[in-house]
Parts: C-alpha cells; sequence; structure tokens
C-alpha cells in the first residue's frame, strides 16, 4: 500500500488536502481522510517527511493564501504551521536543499516570493519580486505576468520562475533566499506560448518546458545558466480542433520517458527520451477523464491522474521495457483535484 495526497479545489467543505491509500495489486484508492483547509491548496511538494503547500486565497479579503507545512508521520498529517501571506495566492513552490528558504510563485499577480524556513515552520517573508511583461494571447491571459513554476537549477545557481503571462523563465540568484533577478540569463520565450511548467533531466543537461497555450514542449541544452532551444514538439494531435491547454509534465526515474497532460484534448501523452541528445519523440497519446490538471508517477509502473472536471482520479498503468500505457477501471470521487503528491 501507498500514501499519497491529493489537493483539492472543491467547493466550501470538499476543498483540502485528501489522504488515501494506494494498492498497487488491486489498483484500488481508498480515502483515508480529509484535511479541510481555509484557503484552496494549489500544489504540494513532499521533501524529507514533510508537505509543503501553496495556498491560493479562498477569500475575497486580503488576509488568506500563503503556505503551509505538514509532518508526515504513517498516514497522518501533522500541522506545523499555515502561514497566511496577506491574501497572495500561490500556485507552485520548491524548496532548497538546505531547507531553510521556501520559494514560491504567485500567478495573479505575476511574482516570485522566497520564505525562511526554521525546523520546518515557515517564519517570514524574505523577498517578493514582481515580474513585467506581457504576451498576445486572444484569452486573455497574457495581459500581464502570471509566474506559474519555480524551480532550482540542476547547478543550484539560480532559482527560476516561469511566467506564463509574460513569455520568460526569469532567473534569479538567490543568496540567504534574497532574490535578484540576473537578466543577462533570463530567457524569452516565443511570444504567445504560455509557458507553464519546466523540469529538468536527471544529469542537468536538458531542460523540459511545457506551454499552455501554444500545446507544445520546448526542449533546450542547459549549460551554466545558458538555454539554448533544440526541439520544439506538439502535445495534442495537428487535426485536433478543440480547444486544449497543456498542464503537468513529469518524468520517470530513469529519465527514459516523458509526460504531459493536455486539458480539452483530455489526454496524457507520452514521449520516448533520448538521454544523450536530450530530444523527445511521441510514442502515443491515451485518452483521460476532463480536465487531467496533475497527474504523478509512482515506481515508474503508475500515474495517477486528477481530472478536475470529472471530480475523479484515475489509474494508469504503465510498463516502461514495453512503452505501454494503459488506462485502467479503477478511479475514485474526489472534488475538483488539482495536484497529486507521493512521499
Amino acid at each position: 500500500m501507498k500514501i499519497f495526497y491529493v489537493s483539492s479545489y472543491g467547493k466550501n467543505d470538499d476543498k483540502g488536502i485528501y489522504i488515501l491509500k494506494f494498492d498497487k495489486e488491486t489498483l484500488q484508492m481508498k480515502l483515508i481522510q480529509q484535511i479541510v483547509t481555509r484557503d484552496y491548496p494549489s500544489y504540494m511538494i513532499t521533501k524529507d517527511h514533510i508537505l509543503y503547500i501553496a495556498y491560493k486565497n479562498a477569500s475575497s479579503h486580503n488576509d488568506g493564501g500563503g503556505l503551509g507545512s505538514f509532518s508526515i508521520y504513517q498516514d497522518e498529517l501533522i500541522l506545523n504551521n499555515n502561514y497566511s501571506s496577506s491574501g497572495r495566492s500561490y500556485t507552485h513552490l520548491c524548496v532548497a536543499d538546505n531547507q531553510r528558504y521556501i520559494f514560491a510563485a504567485n500567478y495573479h499577480i505575476g511574482a516570485t516570493a522566497s520564505y525562511e524556513l526554521e525546523n520546518k515552520i515557515i517564519t517570514q517573508k524574505i523577498s517578493a519580486i514582481r515580474h513585467k511583461g506581457l504576451g498576445p494571447d486572444l484569452l486573455k491571459r497574457q495581459t500581464s505576468p502570471h509566474a506559474h513554476c519555480v524551480g532550482i537549477t540542476p547547478d543550484k545557481q539560480f532559482v527560476y520562475s516561469v511566467d506564463l503571462g509574460a513569455d520568460k523563465v526569469v532567473m534569479y540568484r538567490y543568496h540567504q533566499g534574497v532574490l535578484m533577478e540576473d537578466t543577462d540569463f533570463t530567457l524569452n520565450i516565443l511570444p504567445g506560448s504560455g509557458p507553464r511548467h519546466m523540469i529538468f533531466s536527471q544529469d542537468g543537461k536538458f531542460a523540459y518546458l511545457v506551454n499552455e497555450i501554444a500545446n507544445n514542449i520546448m526542449v533546450f541544452k542547459y549549460n551554466e545558466g545558458r538555454f539554448s532551444l533544440i526541439q520544439a514538439i506538439h502535445c495534442i494531435p495537428r487535426h485536433f480542433k478543440g480547444f486544449s491547454s497543456a498542464s503537468a509534465i513529469r518524468m520517470t526515474s530513469t529519465g527514459e520517458h516523458l509526460f504531459v497532460s493536455n486539458r480539452g484534448h483530455n489526454s496524457i501523452a507520452m514521449y520516448r527520451v533520448n538521454k544523450e541528445t536530450g530530444k523527445i519523440s511521441l510514442l502515443y497519446m491515451v485518452h483521460t477523464g476532463k480536465d487531467p490538471r496533475d497527474f504523478n508517477i509512482l515506481d515508474d509502473q503508475y500515474l495517477i491522474v486528477g481530472c478536475q472536471g470529472d471530480n475523479k482520479l484515475q489509474v494508469l498503468t504503465f510498463d516502461e521495457q514495453n512503452e505501454k500505457l494503459l488506462l485502467s477501471d479503477s478511479e475514485l470521487e474526489i472534488p475538483s483535484p488539482v495536484c497529486i503528491a507521493f512521499e
């Protein structure tokens, strides 16, 4: 049995963090507990038995949002603290290796923030920098900056912040948690792409950027803060005429396969990774429930998908050696799931 966590944008008391068990033999999921949260938990990560939460403000007042920290003990979550951020809503976060700092992306005002951590407690905000810029998206997703993802480069030299609204990846130097943009390294993306999330290969030589608006993946060579575009590949079929927006991107622990979820086309696209060149090739797509906003990979054998529009989780099985990704019959109703996290 494997414990995992799902964050929910459910209405009223349906929102919060759901703790579940997954049986690898039967593929069945079982709800253990729901923790109702005041705000919407938009994103979660685990690190050294701690679950960190980014909160979207659920109030009309400037007194919610922020970050949270829970200790993981067996199948329970024990609250360390929630740090309110005066109405600031966060959609993504990452934690420094020394666990002294936590960085967060604020989609709504287009900013990147840093906070201090002491013994798993979020103690104070250190800095927050608002981005500048906009893009040409006709649906008005790019009328202002929208930081959507934050991470630390493999060489630990930069905090990067992916901005969907401004079509760029802002690169920050960080000293004692204080963020300072290094404009010589900030990466400008093709206008109208709408970059959403970015991950790196295990060896740190390649970066994979999923673009929500352009519905593609850009592959970059990465070296000492510099990005060189080597490939752009679609996430949805060219013949598909409906609306779709690419969402989550994840890679197996082997680094041999990469997946992207598509909301609208409602699918998981699977790619083979050439670990020498970094380039990827599409194998095929598996249809899912409506709006697969997030998914996560367990043991390189299972994908658990959160279908926000259908209010359910689905299980896909994955045979990496034979490159077979199959949708199983296993489902579980969860209100508006938006993020999946394993310890």
